[in-house]
């Protein structure tokens, strides 16, 4: 399982004066930040039928 980690901090580009050639957002840069929200979006567990491996270490409710 993966977590998100974002790779461009855009509310800090944002705060740049105008005219700064790092304010402008890269198609790369929200290219990067779309990869790397479906990948931790992937690789979670799906809550409608999650499929899970392991032997549980917690108490857990009978059958039924």
């Amino acid at each position: 399982m993966s977590n998100y980690t974002k790779a461009t901090n855009f509310a800090a580009k944002d705060a740049l004066p105008v005219g700064d050639a790092n304010k402008k957002v890269k198609g790369v840069e929200v290219d990067n930040e779309f990869n790397a929200i479906a990948n931790a979006v992937s690789t979670k567990a799906d809550s409608n039928s999650p499929t899970l491996t392991g032997t549980p270490a917690a108490p857990t409710a009978a059958a039924n």
